[in-house]
């Protein structure tokens, strides 16, 4: 075998990495049941309130930010463990969500 490759098969912080990889794997799998939890607990909302549920809303788009942390931390794309490693991701309210919102409210420019 390459030597290089023995190095890499030795390191500590790569199978640490992959332990990590494994545990948010196992946490994104049940992160998307409670993404399908609170599409349904929305739609009902909405047919009996005629409006999606605001603080739903904040969480689920704190939700989404979060299961973006996991799929860049387990493709390599980031090496910052997600949470409990690193704060909750604080979602911003970009221009599309609020547009959005304003189709959800019957209140769009048409």
């Amino acid at each position: 075998m390459d030597e290089q490759m023995v190095n890499n098969l030795k390191s500590e912080s790569r199978w640490l990495r992959l332990f990590f990889m494994g545990g948010f794997s196992i946490v994104a799998y049940l992160v998307a049941f409670l993404v399908m939890l609170m599409a349904v607990v929305q739609a009902v909302h909405g047919f009996i309130v005629g409006k999606p549920n605001e603080r739903l809303l904040q969480f689920s788009a704190g939700v989404n930010q979060y299961i973006y942390q996991i799929a860049g931390f387990l493709t390599y794309n980031s090496d910052i463990k997600p949470y409990p490693f690193s704060d909750w991701p604080v979602p911003a309210r970009d221009k599309a969500s609020d547009h959005t919102e304003k189709e959800l409210n019957g209140s769009g420019d048409e």
